[in-house]
């Protein structure tokens, strides 16, 4: 089930909409008068890297960024574009706005928003309560393709910490994903997937977090939990899965096993 991978490969996904494929993805859209892109990455470096490959695959001028939440690998990049009058489009929860071209939101919206260009929109809805209070996904809805940051970690559970209390929005979150007609996802990190690799998720997680807390409850450690409940055969060519990122969800689960 997995996808290409070919790190910092820059290609086309769908008609107008790029994205330069790495651990920290940055993706670009042509809407006609002007390019919007979604997110900052983490490396400063990297922000003349982008702003050259949007001239080189679209050739207009870069005027939005929209962050799908602030956490520092999504928005290192944001001071350098906002100092070249891009404008810095986010959650309200990520504001209060700001005229000083710092790299804060110049636009905050409530729940949604609808950035239009000349030719194409794209519209932004903010899904926030489960890996931040920050999170939005963004929809090319001309090329059916959604940018969901990183509500999906190719396996890992979005939280930091285990929080049972989240466990309900993690659900109402990704049914909500499911429910946009997109053909292509976009993590804010690695592979790009499909809903499939959605779906495969949340059974694979309602499987662990019945299987794993009572496992620890009765005693077992998480050696003997990783050994009863090893990654599943359809999902070991997932993206740095088998590596840790199965190992950590059983390590949430065991930890704090509710």
């Amino acid at each position: 089930m997995a996808t290409e991978w070919v790190p910092d490969k820059v290609f086309e996904i769908r008609d107008g909409v790029w994205i330069r494929n790495s651990v920290d993805n940055s993706v670009w859209a042509d809407l006609g008068d002007g390019v919007v892109a979604i997110d900052g990455l983490e490396e400063t470096e990297l922000a003349p890297v982008i702003k050259a490959e949007i001239e080189r695959t679209v050739g207009k001028p870069f005027k939005w960024l929209i962050n799908t939440h602030w956490h520092a690998d999504h928005t290192a990049c944001n001071p350098l574009w906002a100092k070249d009058g891009v404008t810095v489009i986010a959650h309200e929860s990520m504001g209060p706005t700001t005229d000083e071209r710092d790299g804060k939101p110049d636009v905050c919206f409530p729940s949604t928003y609808t950035l239009k260009g000349a030719e194409r929109e794209v519209q932004i809805e903010w899904l926030g309560g489960t890996h931040t209070q920050w999170d939005s996904v963004v929809y090319f809805p001309w090329a059916k393709v959604l940018h969901i940051a990183d509500l999906f970690g190719w396996g890992m559970i979005p939280l930091l910490e285990m929080d049972w209390a989240k466990v309900p929005r993690i659900r109402e979150v990704l049914t909500r994903v499911l429910e946009y007609d997109a053909e292509v996802l976009i993590p804010g990190h690695g592979p790009l997937l499909n809903q499939d690799h959605i779906r495969r998720w949340m059974t694979y997680f309602d499987d662990i977090q019945e299987r794993v807390p009572a496992m620890a409850k009765a005693g077992s450690s998480e050696e003997a939990i990783r050994s009863e409940i090893p990654v599943p055969d359809d999902m070991a060519d997932w993206w740095a899965f088998p590596d840790w990122k199965h190992e950590r969800n059983i390590h949430l689960l065991a930890t704090n096993p509710g």
